[in-house]
């Protein structure tokens, strides 16, 4: 087995669109970083990108670019978004909505060319310079103080508030952590003089302490990582995932712009904690399994009545929420099946890729079907609908992951758990 790594910066210039405004000042670079494992038969890309998503013909654009450059196949990358709200939306469909309401493009070409063109570069010498792979060991470490559900419900099992990212109400805090997965997971690569080479950490939490504030931003799993270089006291590589957190925040424990930094620190302290108690085991060749299946559109994305909405709207914001929605309309039979996957290294470990703003329940669910092996899970894959993936109890329940911010209806549970199913059956 052999393993090279890459990352490039992808910060925006001063003045270039963020997701929710404009880029007036960097507080923390944002960048793309990714590793290629190889046993000899199949090769496979682990990207991990400070975008907040991926949207439409980009992802599958970028991945046959990393797959070119990487020597593979486009189905063995794996790119994520990690999702941090003051970083950049790709999203190219959506460039001329933008430019019309904003007065600007929100992926523009030459930003999105440039990220294309120092990719292939980057994936390209790391392929070039693999290094051997002696062993491959895993850490698993339960933490605290940087997970809580934000869907609270009342004694009828409804949504009666929301405990968001940035929460300052402390009666909302003082609510129980509620459904979380409270385990942070690792998986490192350990090079023929015994020297960890890389490792990934995954964690289920959106990663964000600030946002609207027209700043980029890698916010916490950014500053975590520094941390963790800094202070891991060798020159591994590393890289954070996004675990299914869709409906899991840092607002429990949120005490103002403060909360960046101890949120960082915090998470670094735990990732160099994995990095030290790793536990070994022998790396054994890469198994590939992907699931497709079919997103259930819900009855109101249809394209008239967007449309109608659309000539009604006079605020730039909705003019682009509803555009977004008609874009999505348009484009879904091209866009409407998504891939769960999971990528085995050896028989111990195991990563499952997940598509769109997963809630933490089919991450859970995940590893109920393994419970004695080592699952790791990444979200943010392909979000070509850029929403929410509710179980269908949530639909009953309110709240905002089933509201607007979801394409989809209360069948997607079924047909994404038998994905789930399909790509860990081997393992049960």
């Amino acid at each position: 087995m052999k393993i090279g790594n890459f990352i490039i910066d992808v910060t925006p210039p001063v003045g270039n669109a963020i997701a929710f405004g404009i880029n007036e000042k960097t507080d923390f670079p944002i960048s793309i970083r990714g590793v290629i494992i190889d046993d000899g038969k199949t090769r496979v890309v682990l990207a991990a990108c400070d975008f907040i998503n991926i949207l439409g013909k980009a992802y599958g654009q970028m991945r046959k670019v990393i797959a070119n450059a990487a020597g593979t196949e486009a189905k063995n990358v794996f790119l994520h978004s990690l999702h941090q709200h003051d970083s950049v939306r790709i999203a190219l469909e959506l460039n001329e909505v933008y430019r019309q309401c904003t007065g600007r493009e929100i992926t523009p070409l030459s930003y999105y060319n440039k990220i294309n063109e120092e990719l292939k570069l980057a994936v390209s010498q790391a392929a070039d310079n693999l290094r051997a792979v002696k062993n491959v060991a895993t850490a698993e470490r339960r933490i605290s103080g940087l997970a809580s559900n934000r869907r609270l419900l009342d004694k009828n099992g409804k949504v009666y508030a929301m405990r968001f990212a940035m929460c300052t109400d402390p009666k909302l805090q003082k609510e129980p952590t509620g459904l979380i997965d409270p385990v942070l997971r690792s998986i490192g690569f350990i090079g023929s003089d015994n020297k960890l080479l890389a490792i990934m950490h995954f964690y289920a939490s959106h990663p964000q302490t600030a946002y609207h504030r027209n700043r980029c931003s890698s916010d916490v799993p950014g500053f975590a990582l520094d941390y963790a270089a800094r202070h891991c006291g060798n020159d591994a590589f590393q890289i954070y995932f996004t675990g299914c957190g869709g409906n899991v925040t840092f607002g429990k424990y949120y005490k103002g712009e403060t909360s960046f930094k101890r949120f960082g620190e915090r998470l670094g302290r735990e990732l160099v904690e994995n990095c030290n108690h790793l536990e070994l085991k022998s790396p054994g060749k890469i198994t590939v399994k992907h699931a497709l299946f079919e997103l259930p559109l819900k009855m109101e994305m249809n394209e008239k009545d967007l449309l109608d909405r659309l000539n009604k709207a006079e605020k730039a914001n909705e003019k682009i929420s509803l555009t977004r929605r008609l874009v999505i309309a348009g484009n879904w039979e091209k866009w409407k099946k998504v891939s769960i996957s999971r990528i085995s290294i050896g028989e111990d470990v195991n990563i499952m890729s997940l598509p769109d703003e997963t809630v933490v329940e089919y991450q859970l669910y995940a590893q109920s079907l393994i419970p004695e092996k080592f699952l790791a899970c990444a979200a943010y894959a392909d979000t070509a609908d850029g929403s929410y993936i509710p179980t269908a109890v949530m639909y009953n329940e309110g709240g905002y992951e089933p509201g607007g911010c979801t394409m989809t209806t209360a069948e997607v549970e079924p047909r994404m758990r038998a994905a789930i199913d399909k790509v860990l059956k081997d393992l049960q």
